[in-house]
Formats: C-alpha cells, structure tokens, sequence
C-alpha cells in the first residue's frame, strides 16, 4: 500500500494546484526556501486533520520542525478567503484479499440488499463477478475553509474517490449541524448494476448502462432529505442526506455514518420491516465513504518523519522505553530502538550497513557496552573504603550481583580497535544513524526524510542510494512491503546512485547482493518558486538511467561552471 499522487491547492507556497506523482522512491531538488518541504507539511497536515480533528495546527504529531502556525499561516498569502485542498491517493492493489477493506476482503452484506452491485464485499467471492470485484486505489479530498463568523477554520468539503472515479461527498457550511451526504456518482461503475455473464449480448457489449440499485434505494429511504425524484427535471446532484459530523464536513471516522434515512410516510409495520434495508445502506455509506478516509488516515499514522538537524546522544543518554513519534524528528526514536533492541537484530542489520564493502562502507559498527556502577555511598562501597578481608568475599559477591546493569551503545573504530561515544566521533556518523534505522525498521508507510547527506562524505551519500532502494523494495519475508520514501535533498552523489542501479537493472548488469531499480520506482522532481507560486517540475527518467526531461537551469550547472 503506497501513496501514487498528491494534489495541493492554496496552502503555503503554492496558489494554483499542484499534482505530484509519488513513486517508492522520490527525490525533490530546489534551492533553498524553493518550498522542498512543502509535501512533507501538507500530509503532516492531513493527518492531523484526519487523526485529531485538528484542522488549525501549530505543532504537530510530527514534532520536531513541523510547526503550521495555524490555519492563517498555511493558507496561500495568507488569503483567508481561500479554501486549502489536499487530495491523495493511495494504491491498494497489492492489499487484495487481506481484511484491511471489506470492499476487498470478500466479506458480504447479504443477498437481500445490493446483491446486483459488482463490488466483492457486498457479492462474496462469486467468479461470476470476478471483473468486477476489485478496488485498486482509493482518493480523498479535503477542502479546509475559513469562517468568518466562527473566526475558525472548519472541513467544508470531503470527497471520495474508487478506482480513478468520484464517488459522492460530505459538505457543509460552518454552520454545526448542516453536514450533507452528497455528489452521488451513481454512474460510477462499482455502483451499477452487474452483468453477469450469461446475460451479456452475444456481440459481447456489456450493459452496465442500468440504473444502480443503490440509487433506487436511496430515492425510497431517503425521500425526506433528499429532492423530490417525482419531478423529471430534477438532477442526481440535488440528492442530499443530511449526516452528523463533529466538525464541519469531517464525521467521526471509528463509527457508522450517523444519516437521516427515514421515510415518514411509511407505517411501523412497514418501518420495522424495512429496518434491516435501512441498516444495510447505512452501512454500505459508511464503507464506501468512511472506509477510504480511515485507509488514508491509518497509512498516515505510520509516517515517519526525520528533520534536517538530528541530535547527538549524550554520554548520559537514557533510552525512552514508551514510544513517541515526535521523537523521530530529531532522531532520538532511532537511538531508543536500538537501546531497546534486546535481541540485536535491528543492530545487526544497521551494522551491515554501516560497514559493509558493497553498502556505506564506514570503519565504524555500534557495539552494546554494559556497565556496572557502584552507589556512593553503599555499603559495597563502604567495604572498599575501609579495606578488604577474607570474609567480605562471600558478601562482596551477592552485591555485585545485586547491582544494575546500565548499557550504552557506543561506535567502534575497527581501524583503530578502539570504542567511542556517537558524540566523540565526526558529527556524519550520528546524522546517518537515524537515517538507517528508520529505513531498515520493520514499518511501511510515508518516510520523510530532509537532508539525509548533512555532513556525510559523498562516498558514503551514493551508498545511502542503495539504502533507499532496500527500504523501498521492503523485506524478503514479506514482513514489509516497502516504505514510499520522500525525500528533500541537495545530494548529486544519492540521485548518481540511484540512476546508477536503472541502469544496471536495465542492462542487467546489477552486481551480486545489490537491488536494482526500474524507472517506474524512480521519481525526481525540480521545486522551484516563481511570482505565480511553489512549482513541481518532474523530470522523468529513461530505462538508461538518463534524463529524459531537461534539468532546469542545467544539471548542476555550479559543479560544470567551476571546474569548465
């Protein structure tokens, strides 16, 4: 599961919308202050409108560097009048089978209700409908609006979209209690009625033409809320149901759609005969439209973001036991997965790494050292002071063993055999430690990562290509299937790298133990910033690892201008 696309409109430096292509891999280039890390703070930002309801953030989840400043800070010139849009979409196509959708995990609502609709949750496994079935990728939009009369920013507009086609939308004023379902495609194609084989015209042209049975029941259970269909000129997008939102257009994501489907002129009788149907479009509504904002929401929430500036552990440095993800920011999460990794196996990994011939290629590997410190005073301590005899040694040996174990993780210079603190070597090694250990960790998702070549050699930064290859193709078990990396960097050595291995891939030439790369992985994109706003300019690359599209400016013209 992976984000392909981000679409930001009015937020920050960019006014007109922007549309950026995301693959495993992408690198973004620009001059400073071009508006590099404006990706980064659009999704932190989505998910601290997803997650906590939060649509007026300053700090966030993230920590570290990621301050919003608030809505009247993000909004494009400050323009209060204008809506921020962000849309993403988010690939499924290797989720199929698993239960982390019902629309996919083959689940069914029952013959009586939406049998005749061609998606897998609501027909069950049928073979019949296998064309039908699938969901590949799911998007959502979000518009955040400013009130004047709340002074307040509020959720105006949530879209969804399946498969590339608009769906339907929740939107509503600033006005609490005013939220509507609405924008019903019902032309959509997982919504019209399915035609199963035998029914098909001998020519072969399908008719998926039909009127869904989702919109016939709609119109019958929602006539109160929704126009009245009696009248022939009345339009599908008039279809309106009123839904209970805590804030704006954003209902709450962990429950049921809270809709106004009832139709008063029906008896009881009838009513509680019609309850199961009721339930049943409730809950179809709530997937179709809650599912996709709950996907998005959770890939968020396992966003890894490192900031440019990563802390050096101290010689006193205590691991925190309780995970926080704030903490990734500066880098500390790294050092605490490591002080906590009893088994070794994330060290070991990280060493391969660190000093392996084909990888970063460093003549330093992080040992564990543990100590045994004496309290002062104490009564072993005591017994030192005044002198040893014979009969303390029985003594002397149950307070030894009675003391605690403090550990360090220090570096050692197999070149030199000596041990080190991170904080007495060169300030590279400890910058790329974080940077390792949240590629190799044993989590999917976005990884965010701004200047992972700050201070590091260039012979080690074209290693960090390959690092990322590994942390985009994900783990040999299956465990992970790959991080989609996001990453803002003025490195020529990393991109040189990572060219390198398209190359290799292509001609296939790529070297024992080491991962290829095709340009369907690949993303580079050129930010540059113009009176008309933020532009994301992708630069496509060809199977020979060479650019298809011209560099801006030319390709590094500073290093071309010096030594020509």
């Amino acid at each position: 599961m992976r984000f392909t696309r981000i679409e930001i409109e009015n937020f920050k430096g960019i006014g007109v919308r922007q549309r950026i292509d995301l693959r495993p891999i992408t690198l973004l280039f620009g001059p400073n202050s071009a508006g590099k890390s404006t990706i980064l703070q659009a999704l932190h930002y989505l998910r601290e409108i997803l997650e906590r309801g939060n649509v007026d953030p300053d700090r966030t989840i993230a920590g570290g560097l990621i301050d919003l400043g608030g809505f009247a800070t993000l909004v494009h010139n400050h323009e209060l009048d204008r809506p921020v849009i962000l849309k993403v979409v988010l690939d499924l196509s290797d989720e199929q089978g698993s239960d982390i959708l019902p629309l996919n995990a083959g689940l069914s609502m029952g013959d009586a209700e939406f049998g005749e609709l061609p998606v897998r949750y609501l027909i069950g496994e049928s073979d019949d409908y296998r064309d039908y079935a699938i969901v590949q990728d799911v998007g959502l939009e979000v518009d955040i609006r400013w009130s004047a009369l709340e002074q307040a920013a509020y959720v105006s507009r949530l879209a969804i979209e399946l498969d590339g086609e608009p769906l339907a939308a929740i939107v509503s004023p600033p006005i609490e209690g005013r939220a509507q379902l609405t924008d019903f495609n019902f032309a959509h194609p997982l919504l019209r009625r399915a035609v199963l084989p035998d029914d098909m015209p001998e020519d072969g042209d399908e008719d998926l033409s039909m009127g869904s049975p989702l919109e016939d029941e709609i119109w019958s259970l929602a006539r109160e809320a929704a126009a009245d269909r009696s009248t022939p000129d009345t339009p599908d997008d008039q279809l309106r149901i009123a839904v209970g939102t805590e804030q704006g257009a954003l209902p709450p994501l962990d429950r049921d759609l809270i809709l106004d489907i009832r139709d008063p002129d029906v008896r009881k009788a009838e009513l509680e005969e019609r309850t199961p149907r009721v339930n049943g479009l409730r809950a179809l509504l709530s997937e179709m439209i809650l599912g996709p904002a709950r996907l998005v929401r959770d890939h968020l929430m396992q966003m890894t973001y490192i900031g440019p500036l990563r802390d050096i552990p101290t010689r006193s440095y205590r691991p925190q036991v309780t995970p926080d993800e704030a903490r990734w920011a500066h880098g500390l999460a790294a050092w605490d997965l490591l002080y906590n990794d009893r088994r070794g196996d994330l060290m070991d990994e990280v060493n391969a790494w660190l000093s392996g011939e084909e990888r970063l290629r460093t003549t330093y590997r992080l040992e564990r050292v543990e100590f045994k410190e004496i309290p002062v005073p104490s009564a072993m301590h005591q017994m030192f002071e005044r002198g040893l005899n014979d009969d303390d040694i029985g003594e002397l040996q149950e307070l030894y063993l009675s003391l605690a174990t403090r550990t360090e993780i220090a570096l050692r210079d197999f070149e030199k055999g000596i041990l080190v603190a991170p904080g007495d070597v060169g300030v590279g090694i400890s910058q790329m430690v974080p940077v390792i250990v949240a590629s190799l960790r044993k989590q999917d998702g976005v990884l965010g990562i701004e200047q992972p070549e700050l201070h590091v050699h260039p012979a080690i930064q074209v290693g960090m290509g390959d690092l990322f290859i590994k942390a985009a193709t994900g783990d040999e078990d299956k465990l992970t299937s790959g991080k989609t990396l996001l990453i803002e960097t003025h490195s020529e050595h990393i991109m040189l790298r990572l060219l390198r291995r398209v190359r290799e891939q292509t001609e296939g030439e790529v070297p024992p133990g080491v991962l290829g790369l095709t340009p369907n992985d690949l993303s580079v994109i050129y930010v540059e910033s113009s009176v008309e706003g933020v532009r994301f300019r992708p630069l496509r690359v060809s199977p020979d690892g060479d650019f298809v599209d011209r560099w801006p400016h030319g390709f590094f013209a500073e290093r071309a201008e010096e030594l020509f």
